[in-house]
């Protein structure tokens, strides 16, 4: 074990470490009376680390850094005083990991649900997907079925899954990138969707659109690996053996019937836009640093 370096601003090195990791150097911080340290698990990482390190105090504030917190997430193991915990810091830690739209979209899902509780079928018919897409005037109806959850669980684990996947776009890159990753998977996977079940419209949620995001956040570093973060293999994992547990059947006792083609054609909208976003990316930067 090797001490790196110590600070005592608990984010600041919580950015530096979570930046080493992204980067394949292992590490962890130890919590001082006074200080927080960042030790250094294998001693052949020590010169690239110290490199690391000098450029880190050169730009602490450098987007790198403070992207790469979202993939590890290190948690800090300390005392917190729960007087001091409130509905201020709870909106506070929501904002910092959010944003706008990302916010704004989950409040309407929740306000949505809550109306369909309420009043039902009223609710369902004005958000529904078409069922005759092609004589339709509402066209609000290709995007809303997104904002429709039938349970909370549905709700809970989607909305979830969009503040924290939605929240790292929107931070890390614009709102605009976010708005438009949400609009191409919305209308794609809402689509594809009303196809698989013989142009019903008896579905909805998030779920499509946040495969969609996992598919983006997973392809757009690979292409264009300057972003900064990287997302955890796990949850990839996680996210696409579902899908497929999905297609097996089994869930549909427990859920209902699941839209998994909405999942899978988010997912591949998602990977799609990744890519092409990455490059292009990519080759604006390169083109910056030449000129």
């Amino acid at each position: 074990m090797i001490e790196l370096a110590a600070f005592k601003e608990h984010r600041v090195i919580l950015a530096l470490s979570d930046y080493l990791k992204s980067i394949g150097i292992s590490n962890n911080i130890e919590v001082e009376p006074d200080r927080f340290a960042l030790i250094l698990h294998k001693q052949e990482d020590v010169e690239r680390a110290e490199k690391e390190l000098a450029a880190f105090l050169q730009n602490p504030q450098a987007a790198r850094y403070w992207q790469a917190s979202w993939q590890t997430g290190q948690v800090i193991k300390q005392k917190i005083d729960t007087d001091s915990v409130g509905l201020k810091e709870m909106f506070a830690h929501l904002w910092a990991r959010s944003g706008v739209f990302t916010l704004s979209i989950a409040f309407i899902c929740i306000v949505v649900y809550g109306l369909l509780v309420v009043l039902g079928q009223p609710v369902f018919d004005a958000l529904s997907y078409p069922q005759d897409i092609k004589h339709t005037y509402e066209y609000w109806r290709l995007i809303t079925p997104v904002f429709l959850h039938f349970n909370a669980m549905h709700i809970i684990f989607n909305l979830i899954w969009w503040w924290d996947l939605g929240g790292l776009i929107e931070r890390t890159q614009s709102k605009m990138q976010l708005f438009g990753v949400f609009l191409a998977t919305a209308l794609l996977s809402n689509f594809g969707q009303s196809i698989a079940f013989g142009n019903a419209n008896n579905f909805g949620g998030l779920s499509g659109v946040v495969y969609g995001l996992l598919g983006y956040i997973w392809l757009y570093p690979l292409v264009n690996p300057r972003v900064g973060f990287r997302l955890n293999p796990a949850i990839v994992i996680f996210m696409v053996g579902w899908l497929a547990i999905g297609y097996s059947g089994i869930l549909d006792g427990i859920f209902g019937k699941m839209a998994n083609d909405a999942l899978l054609i988010g997912l591949l909208t998602g990977v799609i836009l990744g890519c092409v976003f990455g490059l292009l990316h990519r080759m604006t930067d390169d083109n910056l640093k030449s000129s």
